[in-house]
């Protein structure tokens, strides 16, 4: 897919982007990585997207944007290689099952651990020197169900992991590089169905995947703490401010 630079418009997408900024955003075929492509693309940032799906199965309304399909439980070499420099990066690939520990497979394991946490230390590793010369900014999409999460221990341990390494190198990198950690309440996105889980009982808790895409866009620009609580609470007053719409 192709892409061009052009100057970011506002209009009635008031997520504050400007100017234009170079993304990288992983968990790009689907959920809350969608519609952050999907916003960054309508304001004219240059955006690479990566997920685990083909391109010809790619959403028919995905963007027009490079994407690069990367399986980050085995080979990252292609997201990688197709990296050069990089102002921000956006983290919101997510795998997880709704079962107790005893039900789990040693497959399963390794696959939610990779993909949740291992990859995502993996890029920054390797990204560092990239990020460091653009005093970049970095999205780590996290989970309320970092702090407890009956029925999906496995996800919840992953979480915590990311949650960790967020307050890690929010301290260690300050001055060089912005980390920002948002821990999710619920969001209407197809992981509840491939984890195992009837979402439909709590559909009316759910949050919209682009409101949470606009809020960690703009969270990801202002100044504040570096763990960001996203749930209904906090969308509504950022609806009212005008923040992230």
């Amino acid at each position: 897919m192709a892409s061009g630079l052009a100057r970011p418009s506002l209009g009635a997408d008031r997520t504050v982007l400007a100017p234009p900024r170079r993304y990288v955003v992983t968990g790009a075929s689907s959920g809350i990585g969608l519609a952050i492509v999907k916003r960054l693309s309508r304001l004219g940032h240059p955006v690479v997207g990566s997920g685990a799906r083909s391109e010809v199965n790619l959403p028919s309304d995905y963007p027009d944007i490079p994407y690069v399909q990367a399986d980050q439980t085995a080979d990252l070499a292609p997201l990688l290689s197709s990296i050069g420099e990089i102002d921000r990066l956006v983290l919101a690939a997510g795998s997880g099952f709704y079962r107790p520990l005893e039900q789990e497979t040693p497959d399963s394991l390794a696959n939610v651990l990779a993909i949740n946490f291992g990859a995502i230390v993996q890029l920054l590793n390797r990204l560092y020197p990239a990020l460091e010369r653009s005093a970049g900014r970095v999205a780590l999409v996290g989970s309320v169900a970092a702090d407890k999460a009956p029925g999906m221990p496995v996800y919840s341990a992953s979480k915590g992991a990311l949650a960790g390494l967020a307050r890690s190198l929010g301290s260690e990198w300050q001055q060089r590089i912005t980390i920002r950690h948002f821990a999710l309440w619920p969001v209407r996105t197809p992981m509840h169905e491939r984890a195992g889980y009837n979402a439909s009982r709590i559909d009316f808790m759910l949050m919209d995947a682009d409101a949470v895409a606009g809020h960690i866009l703009s969270a990801l620009e202002r100044k504040g703490r570096a763990n960001v609580s996203v749930n209904p609470a906090t969308l509504l007053a950022g609806r009212l401010s005008g923040y992230g719409q």
